[in-house]
Parts: structure tokens; C-alpha cells; sequence
């Protein structure tokens, strides 16, 4: 079974289950989290598009065992976390846990 999201909503839809779980998400995390889904490579792309498309943003921040990193966030300016939202809930969600892949 192929996946109906593209690379780049893949990351913003678990970018945005971590921010509702209000969990730190930052690179590395996110690489391990979609390691069934795509290759490192692939989310370092997803972000840098996400980050031009104003769909997300980064920040320094605390990640959970208190070290430094950049974290990241769906931005919530103009809606654009009910669109995430929406795919999560519509796609993201049933291809996360079976492990759909590209």
C-alpha cells in the first residue's frame, strides 16, 4: 500500500501529533519516529520545504532528557494547524500506525 501524503505533509502531520501530545520534537526524534516511512535524507528535505512554505517554524529548546536542540512546531498562524490537523486526522493517523510507506 503507497502512501496519500507527500513526504513533506508526512513530517508537518507528526510534527503536529507531537505538538498536541505537547511533547518536544525535535530532528532527531522526528528521524527515528518516520525511520519506517522515509530515510533521513527525505525529512531533512521535508523541512527545509515546510520551513519555506511558512508551514512550520523551529525554535531553541529543552528536549526531554534537558539537552539543547531545535524543536519544532506546526505554526498556528492563519489556520494552518487545522489544515495539518485535518490530514492527520484523515491519513496521517491510519498510515502511522500501519506503517504505510512511500
Amino acid at each position: 500500500m503507497t502512501s496519500t501524503l507527500s513526504p513533506e505533509l508526512k513530517v508537518a502531520c507528526e510534527i503536529w501529533h507531537y505538538n498536541q501530545l505537547n511533547e518536544p520534537i525535535w530532528f532527531t526524534k522526528l528521524v527515528l519516529s518516520l525511520e519506517k516511512h522515509m530515510d533521513k535524507k527525505a525529512v531533512s528535505h521535508a523541512l527545509d520545504t515546510l520551513c519555506d512554505w511558512m508551514i512550520i517554524y523551529g525554535e531553541y529548546g529543552e528536549t526531554e532528557n534537558g539537552r539543547a536542540s531545535y524543536l519544532w512546531y506546526v505554526d498556528t498562524h492563519d489556520g494552518g494547524d487545522f489544515r495539518i490537523r485535518d490530514l492527520y486526522e484523515k491519513c496521517w493517523k491510519v498510515e502511522r500506525e500501519k506503517g504505510v510507506v512511500i
